[in-house]
């Protein structure tokens, strides 16, 4: 019951089923308020999670373009290479031929 409200001496069924209500309302706003909290804070768990494994596999990402970027540079100078090797081979041909 509220302090507000007097003090009677003959409580009827009226002011109980009133004060129960007030009881309940209470109860679901603080119900309510604690269910908002859990869910912004799962929320903001799960994004921190995500951004935790993001941040920890950045490294890695990097060591694997790398290593895709040194083969990458590989194999277009040895296309060089067999493309100057083909060339000279072909210049001796005709060489030879003439």
């Amino acid at each position: 019951m509220d302090k507000n409200q007097r003090i009677r001496l003959n409580i009827t069924n009226y002011d109980v089923l009133r004060a129960v209500k007030a009881e309940i309302k209470q109860s679901e706003a603080r119900i309510t308020r604690r269910i908002y909290t859990v869910a912004i804070l799962s929320v903001a768990t799960i994004i921190f999670v995500l951004m935790l494994i993001i941040t920890s596999q950045t490294p890695s990402m990097r060591d694997y373009a790398a290593e895709a970027m040194k083969r990458s540079f590989e194999a277009e100078r040895s296309v060089k290479m067999m493309d100057e090797t083909l060339n000279q081979h072909i210049l001796k041909q005709s060489e030879n031929s003439q």
